[in-house]
């Protein structure tokens, strides 16, 4: 009687965890491409790289963590490694190419959790490149930005179509990271998953002016619980 008590106090504490807290994690094969200028100034010289539909092959991570304490927030991380893209050198210098990195930290809330998520936080996005070449440089910018995020699960089908969008505007300056996507849950939590994703960087700082555009799309794998 006693095994048989301690069995079931065991799983109804594991049914609550699994219900009061969260956790996913993802990895894509990304395949971007970028359109627009990329100017950096350093030591007085100002470099324009101008991009004409350059792609390559990447991959990008996530995950996020939820919990039941309604005044702390959860977290979520994106992570975008390394990539590179090859664009001409405004004023026939040749070509460079310029590497980006980003890193993204949301802290959020939910508002919704039913058949319809709906997620609002704010993002400190974290952006590194060096430009090669012709020239070399490097860069490193911080950027705040809102976050909404938002789901919608499909009764009775293991499908959710699910879609985030990260913006700020301010000083002249607009950055816009917007990811959209399906996901099928193949087997108790793991997910095979088919998106796009497209970013615009509108930055008009003291060494930064670009008005390009990064997207493309994206499939992969996720886990959650």
């Amino acid at each position: 009687m006693k095994k048989a008590l301690l069995v079931l106090c065991t799983g109804s504490v594991m049914a609550s965890a699994s219900m009061l807290l969260g956790f996913g994690a993802e990895v894509d094969g990304y395949l971007p491409e970028v359109n627009g200028n990329f100017s950096y100034t350093d030591n007085g010289v100002t470099t324009t790289t101008r991009f004409n539909g350059d792609s390559t092959s990447k991959y990008q991570l996530g995950l996020y963590f939820e919990h039941p304490v309604p005044v702390i927030p959860n977290i979520r991380v994106d992570f975008t490694p390394e990539t590179s893209f090859v664009g001409d050198n405004v004023g026939g210098l040749g070509t460079n190419a310029v590497k980006f990195s980003q890193i993204d930290t949301t802290l959020y809330y939910e508002i919704l959790d039913n058949i319809v998520d709906l997620d609002v936080g704010l993002t400190g996005k974290i952006f590194k490149g060096d430009v090669s070449g012709a020239v070399n440089q490097s860069f490193n910018v911080v950027l705040p930005m809102g976050y909404l995020g938002a789901a919608v699960k499909i009764p009775t089908l293991p499908i959710r179509f699910e879609g985030d969008v990260k913006y700020a505007e301010y000083s002249g300056n607009s950055i816009r990271d917007m990811r959209i996507k399906a996901a099928w849950e193949v087997f108790a939590g793991l997910e095979a998953v088919a998106g796009y994703r497209s970013e615009t960087l509108d930055i008009n700082e003291k060494d930064i002016v670009s008005n390009i555009t990064i997207k493309g799309p994206f499939v992969g794998i996720g886990y959650r619980f």
